[in-house]
């Protein structure tokens, strides 16, 4: 969803725009490009599925401006291209939605941390938590890093979505209730069956592709 900026005080869209662009910097200095653009598929992958995600955004479904949903794709970017990359892409990706739809770029930081931070973190947190405490084994990948790890994420960013409209912007529990949760099992269950067979098909066909995706340890002798 996109938080529009009469929602929210100016101090609160300006310290936002900073965390964000703290983390930005971070991800974009860190992320392992080299890897990445070394490998033709996974890099032709990016450039891709940058550019599908970016559609995906522009498709907004909703009742009223502040309320709509769209797939994210953050779950299966940091499957793919890592945490680091995922944030990069998906901010350059935000950023030409904002231009293209003429949104005040103020409010990037505070969409870029619910619709971009917090799915990646949480993804990034998930996988970490399979690999340590779960076999590896391709179907709790698939299963878990992407069907699971979708939808659970998509819940989240709608959870923290209903609580800043609710809690901070001008509107009530009711109102969000009835224009905005009432479409998010769908988007929830769209986001999660959209990154689990996008996630198995990758793995499948080119398992080069996905950075976090091993084939002797999730293939060979299984």
């Amino acid at each position: 969803m996109n938080l529009p900026a009469q929602f929210f005080p100016n101090d609160l869209l300006w310290l936002t725009l900073v965390v964000f662009a703290l983390l930005l910097a971070r991800a974009i200095f860190s992320a392992p490009w080299r890897t990445i653009l070394a490998n033709e598929v996974r890099s032709n992958a990016l450039i891709g599925l940058s550019l599908g995600i970016f559609l995906f955004w522009q498709l907004n479904a909703g009742f009223r401006p502040g309320y709509n949903h769209h797939l994210l794709g953050a779950t299966l970017f940091v499957l793919l291209f890592g945490w680091q990359a995922a944030f990069t892409a998906l901010s350059c990706i935000m950023l030409a939605t904002w231009i293209r739809s003429g949104m005040p770029l103020l409010t990037l930081g505070l969409n870029g941390l619910l619709m971009i931070a917090l799915p990646i973190y949480f993804s990034e947190m998930m996988l970490r938590f399979t690999r340590r405490h779960l076999p590896k084994n391709f179907f709790i990948f698939v299963l878990c890093n992407g069907f699971l790890c979708g939808g659970l994420a998509m819940i989240l960013v709608v959870a923290f979505a209903c609580l800043l409209l609710a809690g901070i912007g001008p509107n009530t529990w009711v109102s969000v209730q009835q224009n905005y949760l009432i479409a998010a099992p769908i988007i929830i269950f769209a986001e999660a069956f959209t990154t689990g067979a996008l996630i198995t098909a990758f793995t499948v066909s080119k398992p080069e592709a996905v950075l976090n995706f091993d084939v002797d340890e999730y293939l060979t002798g299984k």
